[in-house]
């Protein structure tokens, strides 16, 4: 899937300009002179990458930023004529990856952007598996998912009878249903996808009870 870039920079001939470089590397761009376009939008998507002018008419790349920042962890860049060491840290504390100064060296944002979009790619599939997996881990019932935390700590079907207060007839019908709602061949294959999320050194169990990253990638964030 091809990544897509916003430009936003109200210089025209620098912003076209600009857009045929970025469209020379096969990316898709929507680009406007002005941020309310990109502020209007009612989701970014994934993969991809902002490209910010510091200076624009009415808020400035920064303030821009501040308002993306509360919708979506998409990368950025900000591009400055007036770039020195103030306006790079602020970039980098309003959530920017990196602050390129005009005229750019073509090669070095090239090289900067397809990097980004790459790694941003990378994050999207992980959230992709990881709301996979707590989609499926929803489908269980309390019992169910009881029994799924005792097989990870390895115990047997009548341990984990006697932990549950069930039968062991009844366990063996809850990991059936597990290994089945986890949509896996065996309960093996059930342990090992609940082993460690695809975002977190840490169980899918655990991750979605503190509120996964990955139920926030519907929203483009």
């Amino acid at each position: 899937m091809a990544a897509r870039v916003y430009v936003v920079d109200d210089d025209e001939r620098f912003r076209n300009s600009l857009c045929e470089l970025i469209r020379s590397v096969g990316l898709h761009i929507e680009s406007w002179g002005n941020p309310e376009g990109l502020l209007n939008k009612a989701s970014l998507d994934r993969p991809g990458c902002i490209v910010l002018d510091y200076r624009l008419p009415s808020l400035s790349g920064l303030e821009v930023l501040r308002i993306i920042r509360k919708k979506s962890s998409i990368p950025a860049i900000l591009i400055s004529a007036y770039a020195d060491v103030q306006t790079a840290v602020a970039a980098m504390e309003m959530g920017a990856s990196t602050v390129f100064e005009k005229p750019l060296d073509d090669n070095a944002f090239l090289n900067t952007l397809e990097r980004l979009c790459f790694e941003d790619a990378h994050k999207v599939l992980k959230r992709r598996l990881c709301f996979g997996v707590q989609v499926q881990i929803a489908k269980l019932t309390e019992i169910e998912r009881a029994t799924l935390e005792q097989m990870r700590l390895g115990h047997s079907n009548k341990t984990i009878a006697r932990n549950l207060s069930k039968s062991v007839k009844a366990v063996e019908r809850y990991r059936q249903n597990v290994v089945s709602k986890l949509e896996c061949a065996s309960a093996v294959e059930a342990l090992q996808k609940v082993q460690v999320c695809p975002l977190h050194d840490q169980s899918p169990l655990t991750c979605g009870r503190d509120g996964c990253p990955s139920e926030r990638y519907i929203a483009g964030k």
